[in-house]
């Protein structure tokens, strides 16, 4: 998955801290890349939705009653620049829920709510927000690939090149960098979706069939070590699938 922001504005700063601290134990208990961001105001969720970063994805979590612009208005000028993420809002009232379908927001909380409620529409929200195949742009020695990031079984750095591994045995080579591996693979490791598994390897999480004690078996049926260095890997991924997956473990 892509780093996730949950961008949270609510003028009541109890609630404000209350919400940041529910999405600090979703983002821990989901085991994903994922941060939260607090802000008091309209104008600094706006300035915020301006500059976000294209490879990251927000959900913004906005109070509906605030006293400089309703989050409904809010909404709407976040969509004007930022139409992919998603928009939850929070309310006392149902009096503005019919209103938040011209933001197509994805749902709309009262107050107050369970933390298990929040837990409950974030995974749905995040599942949705996944349902479009996430692609990389791969410079190559003949041009550029686009290539899904779920096609992916692992990236091997091979002669200050990236090797990308594909089902059926199928690669993609990138073009020549006389970069290290980690500075090559910084874009990928910025989508959460990988591991580093050894000083020349990356796996995708989303892959992984089962793990043993010192490598990771893929769904293609390849295998992968993990070196002494990067064992904290194996059990970043068992924490992550103990979590909501179905765990494998051999």
């Amino acid at each position: 998955m892509t780093k996730i922001k949950f961008v949270m504005c609510d003028d009541n700063s109890d609630d404000l801290e209350t919400l940041r601290a529910s999405a600090d134990d979703y983002i821990k208990q989901r085991g994903f890349c994922g941060e939260t961001v607090c802000l008091s105001s309209p104008e600094d969720v706006l300035r915020y939705s301006e500059a976000v970063d294209e490879n990251e994805i927000s959900v913004y979590l906005l109070d509906v009653i605030m006293p400089e612009t309703d989050g409904i208005e809010l909404g709407k000028r976040i969509r004007e620049h930022d139409k992919k993420s998603a928009v939850i809002y929070i309310s006392v009232s149902r009096e503005y829920s019919l209103d938040a379908f011209s933001v197509r927001a994805f749902s709309y909380l009262i107050k107050p709510f369970s933390r298990e409620k929040l837990f409950s529409e974030l995974d749905e929200c995040l599942d949705r927000m996944e349902t479009a195949p996430q692609t990389l742009s791969i410079k190559t020695a003949d041009g550029t690939a686009l290539l899904e990031l779920s096609r992916i079984i692992a990236v091997e750095y091979l002669d200050h090149r990236l090797i990308f591994h594909l089902p059926n045995g199928s690669k993609i080579e990138s073009a020549y960098r006389r970069q290290p591996f980690d500075v090559q693979a910084e874009e990928l490791m910025q989508t959460g979706a990988f591991l580093k598994v050894s000083a020349s390897y990356l796996v995708n999480y989303k892959n992984i069939q089962g793990v043993k004690s010192d490598e990771f078996i893929m769904r293609d049926g390849t295998q992968y070590k993990i070196t002494r260095k990067y064992i904290a890997a194996r059990q970043q991924y068992i924490n992550g699938e103990m979590l909501g997956h179905k765990m494998s473990i051999k």
